[in-house]
C-alpha cells in the first residue's frame, strides 16, 4: 500500500492535523507494518514527524520501508526482529527495547486471518498471534515502560465468546482443547479477538482498542492458503473495490491513540453502516468484553498457558 496521490496524502494531513494535533514528536513502537493497514499506519505517523520502531518478521520488506520514509519525511526509524510465533524473538525484542529512554505508544497491528490450522503449538497458530504472545508482550512491555499507551487492533467478530464458560472456563486443559476444536475459521479468529480484548481489557488502563472496518488488506493473501484458487482470484479484488482504502481505515487506529480510557469502556472504529467504511468515531466496547465478569478468569488461564 502507498497513498498515491498528493491530493489523499493533503487530505488525510489536514484531517490529522485538525482532530489528532498532540499526536507528534513521539517515539512509537508498531508491529505489522509490513501489511497494509500497519504501512498506511507507519506512514501517516511518519508523516506527522514521529520518531519510529519498526517490529517485523520480513526485514527486506522494512528496510524497504524505512528508506522511503526516511527520504520522504525524514523520519527516524529503527526496525527490530519480531515474530510472534516465535517467543524467543519477543524477549529479544524486550531486551532490545531497554535501549530506549521512553517509548510513547505501541500499536499491536499483527495478526492472522483465515489461514489453513496448524496445530503444531500449545494452540492453534491463530491463537498464538491473535491472543496468547500479544498478551505476554503486552504485559512485559508495560513492566518495562509503565507509561505506554498501547493501541491493539481487534475485530468487529470479537463478539464472538465462548459458549460454555462453567465448562470451557474450568481448567487450562478444558480451556485449550475448547479453542482448538473450533474448525471454522471466522469463529475461531473471531475468539481469538475476544481473548485478546478480554484479558487486556482487565490488564491495564493503558490498553485501548481500534478496528479498521473492512479493508483489503494482505490477510487476505493467497499465501495463507486457507481457501481455493478462485477465492483469491476475486475476493479480494472485489473487496478493494467495495471497501476502505487501508490509508483510511488506518485512521481508526491513530484515533484510538488518544482514547482515554473511562467507565464506558469504549473503543474506535469506522462511522456509518456496518461500522465498515466511515472516518473514525467511538464506540462501546461489545458486551460480551465490556461486562464479561470473566475476564479476570481469562487472564489467569492465559497466564497458565503461557508456563
Amino acid at each position: 500500500m502507498k497513498i498515491k496521490t498528493k491530493k489523499n496524502e493533503n487530505k488525510y494531513r489536514c484531517w490529522l492535523q485538525k482532530n489528532l494535533p498532540s499526536l507528534k514528536d513521539k517515539t512509537i513502537l508498531l508491529n505489522g507494518v509490513t501489511g497494509s493497514i500497519g504501512e498506511a499506519t507507519a506512514r501517516h505517523l511518519a508523516l506527522l514527524g514521529n520518531s519510529l520502531i519498526f517490529f517485523v518478521r520480513n526485514l527486506s520488506l522494512a528496510e524497504t520501508l524505512k528508506n522511503e520514509l526516511e527520504r520522504e519525511y525524514g523520519s527516524k526509524i529503527t526496525i527490530i526482529y519480531f515474530d510472534y510465533l516465535q517467543k524467543d524473538s519477543l524477549d529479544k525484542a524486550l531486551e532490545s527495547l531497554k535501549a530506549f529512554p521512553k517509548i510513547d505508544l505501541f500499536f499491536n497491528i499483527s495478526g492472522i486471518y483465515h489461514q489453513a490450522p496448524d496445530y503444531s503449538g500449545t494452540l492453534e497458530k491463530t491463537y498464538l498471534v491473535n491472543y496468547l504472545y500479544p498478551f505476554y508482550f503486552i504485559e512485559q512491555l508495560l513492566n518495562i515502560f509503565p507509561c505506554l499507551k498501547v493501541v491493539s487492533v481487534s475485530s468487529l467478530t470479537a463478539r464472538y465468546h465462548l459458549s460454555n464458560k462453567d465448562k470451557d472456563y474450568r481448567d487450562v486443559d478444558s480451556f485449550g482443547e475448547y479453542l482448538n476444536s473450533i474448525n471454522n475459521k471466522t469463529r475461531r479468529y473471531g475468539l481469538s479477538k475476544h481473548l485478546m480484548m478480554s484479558s487486556l481489557n482487565s490488564l491495564s488502563d493503558q490498553i485501548v482498542f481500534a478496528h479498521p472496518g473492512v479493508s483489503c488488506t494482505k490477510l487476505f493473501s493467497p499465501k495463507n492458503k486457507a481457501y481455493g484458487r478462485l477465492f483469491y482470484l476475486f475476493v479480494p479484488r472485489l473487496m478493494n473495490i467495495v471497501f476502505m482504502k487501508p490509508e483510511k481505515a488506518s485512521l481508526s487506529l491513530l484515533k484510538a491513540s488518544v482514547l482515554q480510557k473511562n467507565s464506558e469502556d469504549s473503543w474506535v472504529g469506522p462511522r456509518g453502516l456496518f461500522h465498515a467504511w466511515g472516518y473514525p468515531t467511538i464506540y462501546k466496547l461489545p458486551k460480551s468484553i465490556r461486562k464479561d465478569k470473566a475476564n479476570k478468569r481469562i487472564i489467569h488461564l492465559t497466564e497458565e498457558l503461557l508456563k
